[in-house]
């Protein structure tokens, strides 16, 4: 019959050791040593012990996840992967990233949205890449873009290619071309290059692809 015989405080005074008839067994959040009722002299009960070493696990990775949003929004794609970088299983990570969701510390939507606001520089395409790539989902990227005019594009396109063209001559054999070039790999459309540009240049910008 394996006994609890010893809970230590870690220099961590927010988890404690436990040993099991005196050999150190694992470690646990205080909190859930406190939940599960485990005491000096209890006898050892398996199951108990799994569910709080996963309870206690959920909890350092509900910590972990606190920590990297104290430093910004991110999304619950971004934290699954820096959790899972860090060793915590699957099931511990989506137990802990379903609690942040349902406190709204993780919201898909409104890291989207702020994400958007703070990156007012990209197209519409290469915000869509963006945010696909932090793993938010094609209607959430929809709903933010959406609310984008083609207006809108068209004016940041047009500031794109002021930054570009400054103190270049737009005059010389391929100087176009490389700046429609450079406007299309910042994920601008034709239409929209063709509507920006238009009053960088008297030359007629009918007919050009996008390669350098």
């Amino acid at each position: 019959m394996a006994i609890i015989t010893k809970i230590q405080e870690q220099k961590n005074k927010k988890r404690v050791n436990i040993f099991v008839d005196d050999v150190f067994f694992c470690g646990l959040n205080k909190e859930t040593a406190v939940i599960f009722k485990l005491k000096v002299g209890e006898e050892v009960d398996e199951c108990l012990i799994k569910d709080a070493i996963f309870d206690s696990e959920v909890k350092s990775a509900v910590e972990k996840a606190n920590d990297y949003i104290g430093t910004r929004m991110h999304s619950k794609r971004e934290l699954y992967e820096k959790l899972l970088k860090k060793g915590y299983e699957k099931r511990v990570i989506m137990t802990a990233l379903d609690k942040l969701e349902e406190y709204h510390y993780v919201d898909d939507n409104l890291f989207a949205k702020l994400y958007a606001e703070q990156n007012k520089k990209y197209s519409r395409k290469m915000l869509e890449n963006k945010l696909m790539q932090k793993g938010v989902s094609a209607d959430i990227i929809h709903q933010i873009i959406e609310n984008d005019s083609d207006s809108q594009e068209i004016e940041l396109c047009k500031k794109q290619a002021e930054k570009y063209a400054k103190g270049k001559d737009l005059s010389k054999e391929g100087a176009l071309q490389k700046l429609y070039a450079s406007l299309a790999r910042k994920g601008f459309s034709f239409n929209v290059i063709k509507q920006a540009t238009k009053d960088l240049h008297s030359v007629e910008n009918e007919d050009f692809d996008f390669s350098d």
